[in-house]
């Protein structure tokens, strides 16, 4: 009896061994095709140069 022990255990840590490498070589295959083939490319035109709050003065005005 103890043999057959043995050899679900072994079962259990092969299976679970191809388990961690396939999820491994999905995320891999995933994470190079993101890199390879990304289509993704930010717009082109700059924004508006009076956009935001880069260009204002900390100190306020005396209107």
């Amino acid at each position: 009896m103890p043999d057959n022990k043995d050899k679900t255990f072994w079962v259990t840590v092969l299976k679970l061994a191809l388990g961690a490498l396939a999820v491994i070589v999905f995320f891999g295959v995933g994470l190079y095709y993101t890199a390879k083939y990304n289509t993704y490319a930010p717009p082109d035109v700059p924004p508006a140069p009076d956009w935001g709050i880069s260009k204002d003065s900390p100190i306020p005005s005396k209107r």
